[in-house]
């Protein structure tokens, strides 16, 4: 399904949105900078989680938590992945915890910046011969004890169904639990969107969030802010550790099947609501 060029028009409401977004960004940018420069960068997530969750409210979006954050250590939370809106809605809601992104989107303007205030961790997937040394960089921010926040799907899909989570990406789980002195837990994430206008967000609507990668932003992210309102769901399984799995994969396995069931879970909300 494609949008027509009208539908990519900047509207009143878009614009209003960018000029607010910028302004806030400002401002908390700002904050953020002296609060790191004061604490040695000791403090970072809550002025980070300000700024994701002053995006949410900003474009409309409602964010609901079911289940609890794991606690007493650092977590790696493995997250099915729909669209670029995944990254305000999870960055304000899961404490102290760096996304793990392609190593692209250092270079991708005022979004780079804004992700390395979030100290977003970047990987160069293509390259094998570097795998080692990020699985081990990854290891050390957890054994400073940090969280991570991991995409395993590889992509952003349409939020229709959950893909494979690649086992290759988990191999921070196996290093981390080598090397460090915390006890990583590991907690399945589902992300599903469920209304938008007040309405559920059946399958013809979910082209309105969902950022196939194929896909320019620009245009995507135009008709997001020019939408008054969504909805949005984080449900947080039950944390595991990677010692209660043969390897890796079976790990992958056991997350993707976790973020599944949660999805499930939401479409068949939204088709109590109304038809596919």
């Amino acid at each position: 399904m494609t949008l027509s060029a009208d539908q990519h028009k900047w509207t009143f409401l878009s614009k209003y949105r960018v000029v607010i977004l910028a302004v806030m960004s400002l401002i908390v940018i700002a904050y953020l900078f002296i609060v790191r420069l004061l604490t040695f960068n000791r403090v970072w997530w809550h002025g980070a989680a300000l700024w994701h969750r002053c995006v949410c409210a900003i474009i409309g979006v409602q964010v609901d938590v079911i289940g609890k954050v794991a606690a007493g250590g650092p977590v790696l939370y493995a997250s099915n992945h729909i669209s670029w809106l995944d990254i305000p809605v999870l960055g304000g809601r899961l404490p102290n915890a760096s996304f793990i992104a392609k190593h692209e989107i250092s270079t991708w303007g005022i979004f780079g910046k804004l992700a390395n205030l979030h100290k977003t961790i970047y990987v160069k997937r293509e390259r094998r011969t570097e795998s080692a040394r990020q699985r081990d960089a990854l290891a050390e921010r957890v054994n400073a004890g940090d969280s991570l926040i991991l995409f395993p799907e590889g992509t952003t899909r349409l939020g229709v169904k959950v893909a494979a989570f690649k086992s290759a990406l988990f191999a921070v789980a196996e290093r981390a639990d080598a090397v460090s002195n915390h006890n990583l837990q590991i907690q399945p994430v589902t992300l599903s969107y469920t209304e938008i206008n007040g309405l559920p967000m059946i399958r013809n609507r979910k082209i309105k969030v969902g950022w196939i990668g194929v896909m320019p932003l620009l245009p995507q992210l135009k008709d997001v802010l020019s939408t008054p309102r969504m909805k949005v769901t984080i449900e947080l399984h039950p944390p595991v550790h990677y010692d209660d799995f043969k390897n890796r994969k079976d790990l992958a396995a056991y997350c993707q099947e976790q973020s599944h069931i949660g999805l499930n879970r939401a479409h068949r909300h939204e088709y109590q609501n109304g038809p596919q």
